[in-house]
């Protein structure tokens, strides 16, 4: 490229370059084979002066060489047996996050001052999406485990249920396909015994040019139920065959017809897959009830497509839609258990995007409906139990989530937030092997991973959060939040390049709010504190509703000598901490983080219960005495101030951290 500089467009010489790792036969001439012939195929497919590579050189190299890998499907290749997974290797994007990444690069040097690798332990706070300081520092010196290796088999009562493909050419009419294959998923997982893939792990092949076989091997499962629906106005055509991983053979197969009612189409091919596993494996059909059926056909229909806008990616756009399609949903059918527990469930997410209280208090009311119309609904449960860990009562979110469980037994999500509930209420065993739990009955499940990670990361175990996070990633190579937070385990765990690498993977593939948060930190512990603000203040635009960046913000400008424009932003912070207190006033940070903000603004009335309260449910919480520390100065008491600060310490508290803060200047000597 930097040759073609200059020259015509015409005279250029642009190349085409395919890269595969494989076994290779050696002669005189040269070497040959399939591994060859596959990269003198991708050599061919590759744009003229790009890098085409397959699945196996990208599974080697995506976390240790920085650039944008941009996934170009499955190819069948001439004269190659199997599908071939490719990807375009680009350069990493300019930009903040560019700019961010090369910063973070910068710490693989071993010469790196130790300001550098300060900038870097806060951009990994960041890149967890926390207000900095949150992350618990490592207390043991456990070694890092090894990667969990792939099944080798799938076990025999396994199955996986994909999104049915919409043979309409409208692409609004997704949302048939995928309700059907839902409705299946749900249905199938209420068979004690029966291993069914969850339906992000399934959904994640729709639209993928993957062959049945090829995502059984990736799910782990010896059988597959796929199928195409077609819709022309009132009629309605399915077809659904479910497929052997072991032969690819067809064990069952039908199409259907009918004029609207795919209620019933559903049922004949729920009733005829579990026909055939009973066939097959010896199952007890008659243990998986239907869910109570739906009266009306519209407002299924209506319940289906809300679905399909609660599973997209949360923003408020489709959080909206979602909720106004189960609200027309209860208009045709008011009695609807399933559809409640979807309006719920919106305003939990919608809480957890914006952090306003009144999403609470309609999701109260949606899910209280929903529990008095259908009891025997799993979606009523785990609805109730996402609501109740937001609203921090953690005994009942651990009964709904049970009840979930006696529902479809070992279900992954239900197991993740059971895990949840014991860890809010201090049952940190219980909740370690409820993870260990949900990853038995799922291996293949990122979100499980990620979660086990996050939560031994939260309990100081942050070499262990290693190996989980890095499963997650093979499971699924783009998934930022996992990325994120492994960058941050190797920046704790002292592996520079590592993370140098990871957080490069994370910022091309989501360069969001996490990436201003990440320079913004970096850029204030450099004491660059107008540059910090300015990143801070973008984070506060992506993000309003949530404290901790406004929080970030006001510091910044503080120590930037804007002392109007901190105040300003520190009673924004406060009056958010409080909203979020209405809520969940047991959440121990936020009352001390309340306490902190107030005594920035001379509001010296509440700070002395919020500084209780904190220490009441967090006493053994190394940010909670930290907090306290900071909210005790801001009053005047050095001698409080130091005993907090040295208590969090004394908690794993990071020294870096300690030693680099500038708000603890006051109080250097004495800690």
């Amino acid at each position: 490229a930097s040759q073609n500089t200059g020259i015509a467009p015409g005279k250029q010489m642009r190349l085409r370059i395919g890269v595969n790792l494989g076994d290779v036969i050696g002669s005189n001439d040269g070497v040959a084979g399939d591994a060859v012939n596959v990269a003198a195929r991708l050599q061919a497919l590759a744009k003229p002066g790009g890098v085409l590579i397959s699945g196996t050189v990208y599974d080697q190299v995506h976390l240790k060489i920085p650039a944008r890998y941009v996934d170009a499907g499955t190819r069948r290749v001439k004269n190659i047996a199997g599908p071939v997974r490719t990807f375009e290797v680009l350069p990493a994007p300019e930009g903040a996050g560019g700019r961010l990444r090369a910063s973070v690069a910068r710490l693989a040097s071993r010469h790196a001052v130790r300001v550098a690798a300060v900038m870097a332990a806060f951009a990994a706070v960041a890149a967890l999406g926390l207000f900095w300081r949150e992350i618990p520092v490592p207390t043991t010196g456990r070694t890092l485990g090894e990667v969990v290796q792939p099944e080798s088999s799938a076990p025999p009562g396994s199955i996986a249920v994909l999104p049915f493909i919409n043979m309409t050419g409208d692409p609004a009419s997704d949302y048939l396909g995928d309700g059907l294959a839902e409705e299946l998923i749900h249905r199938l997982s209420r068979i004690p015994g029966l291993r069914v893939a969850p339906r992000r792990s399934a959904f994640a092949f729709k639209d993928k040019d993957v062959d049945v076989r090829g995502i059984a091997d990736a799910l782990g499962v010896n059988y597959i139920v796929e199928g195409s629906v077609r819709s022309q106005g009132d009629l309605v055509r399915v077809h659904a065959s479910l497929v052997d991983r072991t032969t690819g053979a067809n064990q069952w197969s039908n199409s259907y017809e009918s004029t609207g009612d795919y209620l019933a189409i559903e049922d004949k091919i729920g009733t005829q897959v579990l026909a055939a596993l009973e066939r097959i494996l010896s199952i007890d059909a008659e243990a998986a009830p239907a869910p109570r059926p739906v009266g009306d056909i519209a407002a299924y229909d209506f319940y289906l497509q809300g679905l399909s806008y609660l599973h997209k990616p949360k923003t408020a756009r489709t959080l909206d839609a979602a909720e106004q399609l189960f609200r027309r949903s209860l208009a045709e059918e008011a009695d609807f258990a399933r559809a409640q527990a979807g309006l719920c469930q919106t305003r939990v997410e919608r809480f957890l995007l914006d952090r306003v209280p009144a999403h609470v208090a309609a999701a109260e009311e949606a899910c209280t409906r929903a529990q008095a119309l259908d009891s025997t609904a799993y979606e009523v449960h785990e609805a109730v139990g996402s609501l109740r860990l937001v609203t921090g009562n953690a005994v009942e979110a651990e009964a709904a989530y049970r009840r979930a469980l006696a529902i479809v037994p070992e279900s992954p999500d239900a197991l993740i937030g059971l895990a949840a509930a014991f860890a809010d209420a201090g049952k940190a065993v219980e909740a370690e092997r409820t993870l260990e739990r949900a990853i038995e009955a799922q291996p293949r499940y990122a979100a499980s991973h990620v979660e086990y990670g996050s939560f031994l990361f939260r309990q100081g175990r942050v070499r262990d959060a290693i190996a989980p996070w890095q499963r997650a990633i093979v499971l699924e190579p783009d998934n930022p939040s996992a990325l994120n937070n492994l960058g941050a385990a190797y920046l704790y765990a002292g592996d520079f390049e590592q993370a140098a690498d990871t957080f490069s993977r994370s910022l091309a593939i989501e360069p969001t709010r996490t990436a201003y948060s990440n320079a913004g930190t970096g850029l204030y512990y450099h004491g660059r504190f107008g540059e910090a603000a300015e990143m801070f203040r973008k984070a506060t635009e992506l993000k309003p509703s949530d404290h901790r960046p406004w929080g970030n913000l006001a510091d910044a400008l503080l120590f930037d000598g804007q002392t109007a424009e901190a105040e300003q932003a520190y009673a924004r912070a406060l009056e958010l901490a409080e909203a979020e207190l209405a809520v969940n006033p047991k959440l121990a940070i936020n009352q001390a983080q309340t306490a902190y903000y107030s005594t920035r603004l001379r509001r010296g009335d509440r700070v002395r219960q919020c500084i209780e309260n904190a220490l009441a449910d967090g006493d053994n919480d190394s940010d909670v005495h930290y907090y306290v520390g900071l909210a005790e100065l801001g009053l005047g008491d050095k001698e409080r101030a130091a005993f907090h600060v040295r208590r969090a310490r004394e908690l794993g508290y990071s020294e870096v951290f300690l030693k680099s803060a500038p708000e603890l200047n006051d109080i250097r000597n004495m800690i």
